[in-house]
């Protein structure tokens, strides 16, 4: 099963746990230099707009969209236009919260990226997402074993719970 795959096929939920400062997406370079330069973002690339539509669909389906990235202060450049394009997903209907990695304790020791799938049904599945040390993805792994899959759910729903909107997060920072 491909993380797309269960995005498309969730009955219930989908929520991600970033945790890296920097991510290396093929095709990206334009926009992030438009948004370090102060210009207009040029229009999403094709697999983010269809990303974004697939959110859409599954919010109007009544699937749950959540996503929650634990970021480190001064926040680096590549989190700032993230922030800003994250925008995106909020208006697709994604629920985006930030925590800042460093505030609490049990934040500082979530160092894996990961997708839970209907957490908390007998139905949940995970992907666990390895990224190479520039932010490239590597692989990923399925996971369905129920007591593996707790564990990820319980940590994401702990990430959550420190974390904050991020039109808040947006507002208080600086």
């Amino acid at each position: 099963m491909t993380p797309g795959d269960l995005y498309r096929t969730c009955r219930v939920s989908a929520h991600r746990l970033e945790t890296l400062q920097h991510y290396e997406v093929a095709n990206d370079v334009e926009r992030q230099q438009a948004f370090h330069a102060g210009h207009p973002l040029p229009p999403p690339r094709q697999q983010k707009r269809d990303d974004l539509k697939l959110i859409s669909e599954l919010r109007k389906a009544g699937r749950e969209i959540g996503r929650v990235h634990l970021v480190v202060k001064p926040l680096s450049e590549y989190v700032r236009y993230e922030l800003a394009v994250y925008a995106e997903n909020v208006a697709a209907g994604e629920k985006i919260l930030i925590a800042d990695k460093t505030a609490d304790e049990r934040l500082t020791q979530m160092n894996q990226d990961f997708a839970v799938f209907d957490g908390g049904t007998p139905e949940a599945s995970l992907i666990l997402f390895r990224y190479d040390a520039t932010g490239r993805l590597d692989t990923y792994e399925h996971v369905s074993d129920r007591t593996i899959v707790k564990s990820y759910w319980t940590q994401y729903q702990r990430a959550a719970k420190l974390a904050v909107p991020l039109e808040t997060f947006v507002l208080t920072s600086p």
